[in-house]
Formats: structure tokens, sequence, C-alpha cells
């Protein structure tokens, strides 16, 4: 992509009418102990434009994990509709649900979920490998990604031997091997110190600048949420601003 063009995408009106990746229309979730019910998600509608960045906020307890989560297939809904690209989640099967996540999505965590034994390259190509891609073919585009975050000369290290960081920037990498259609961010920079969490989010915001891949990302930092094109608030389980 040309200087240009790169100044271009940077610069688009997302306040613009665009084509949804994801599409959710009256999802409810309620969840269920004791006798007791809580409703974590009441009636939300939200699309996201294909290569948005959006950013969702709220209070604890407020849904945004569980929006995440209902959003990625990660847990069932009660009631609505998640389309990602097309396809109805709900009217999949939990092996075909799992197969189109590990196909089409890439997820970060606070916690970053590395393998400890692993080293930062075999972390990266895992969900390829586990996609049935070529162990010579998931090397290489292990590598590619890292040196992409930035960390081509630390591929041989475990993560015990990286900073938090560079962990979350493996994790990124991990997250974007499969060149998904979507990425679902939880708190990526929650676990990190200031100065971490901003060269994170740089990385994260030139990702969706230069690859225009989509990412929600779930944050409490409002440094974070200044930094995607949309900010989703919520709230008591709704969703307060325009989704």
């Amino acid at each position: 992509m040309s200087a240009l063009e790169e100044r271009s995408w940077a610069a688009d009106d997302w306040s613009a009418p665009r084509a949804a990746i994801v599409r959710a229309e009256g999802l409810r979730k309620t969840y269920r102990a004791h006798g007791l019910e809580l409703d974590a998600l009441r009636a939300v509608n939200l699309s996201v434009a294909r290569g948005e960045m959006v950013a969702v906020m709220g209070p604890s307890g407020c849904g945004k994990t569980t929006l995440l989560n209902c959003l990625a297939g990660l847990d069932t809904i009660d009631a609505g509709h998640v389309l990602i690209d097309g396809v109805d989640l709900a009217s999949l099967s939990d092996a075909r649900r799992a197969d189109y996540r590990a196909q089409r999505m890439g997820f970060i965590f606070q916690n970053f979920n590395l393998l400890p034994v692993l080293s930062a390259a075999e972390n990266v190509e895992l969900p390829l490998l586990l996609l049935r891609v070529s162990a010579r073919e998931a090397r290489k585009r292990a590598r590619a990604m890292l040196d992409a975050v930035g960390l081509s000369h630390r591929e041989r290290h475990r993560p015990a031997e990286l900073s938090g960081g560079q962990r979350q920037r493996v994790a990124i990498a991990r997250a974007l091997v499969n060149e998904p259609a979507i990425v679902w961010a939880d708190e990526p920079t929650g676990n990190l110190d200031t100065e971490a969490a901003d060269e994170v989010m740089e990385l994260l915001t030139r990702l969706n600048r230069e690859r225009r891949q989509t990412l929600v990302i779930v944050t409490h930092a409002p440094d974070i949420s200044a930094r995607a094109h949309r900010l989703i608030r919520m709230r008591d389980g709704r969703i307060v601003t325009p989704g």
C-alpha cells in the first residue's frame, strides 16, 4: 500500500454507511444460578464495518466481555442473531462454529494465553498447525508475523524470557497469523505498564491501518478507546451509544 493510500485510509469517515462484517440483532443473554437470573445482555443491536476499529467501554459488570464472547460464538445467546461475514453463528453446530472461529477469527486476551513450553514462533504457528497447514508453511508465516510485530529477533524465546509487552506482541502475531476476518481483543493492555500499553496500541493501530484489519476492543481505558474509529458505551447490559 502506498503512503498516499495509507493516509487516505486513515482519514476515512467512519460515520458513513459501510458494509458490516459484524451484525447483531436483539441479543439477549441471561445467566441463571441458584434460582436467580441475571440479564447480562438486553436486546443489544450492533454493527461493525469491515476494517473498522471499535472500542467497547463501560463499568465493570456492564456486559462488555459477555458481548464480545457472544459475538465471537464463545458463549451462547438466549435470543437474537449474530452474523459474522454473513454467517449466522447460531446455525452452525458446535464443531463447525469452532472451525469457523479458527479460520475466520483471532483473539487477544489480557493474560496473553501463551503456552509457556513453546517458543514465540511455536506459539504463533500453533493456530496454523491446528488448521493442518504444513509445518514448513506455518513456520514461514509465523516468522513473517513476528517480523511484522517487531519480534523477529525473539522467535526462539519462550514467554518467560519476554517482557509483558513482548508477550502481548506474540499474542497479537498469533491472532493475526491466519489472516482472520476479525480480531476480538479483551482488555489487551490490562496487564501492561503505560509504556508497553502505548506500544501495543500503536501496533494495533498500525495493523488496522496497513492491513485494514477489523478490530473490536473491550477496554476500560479512555486513552485506549480514543484510538478507535468509534466508541460504544455499555451500561447494565445495554448499549447506551449508537451501535
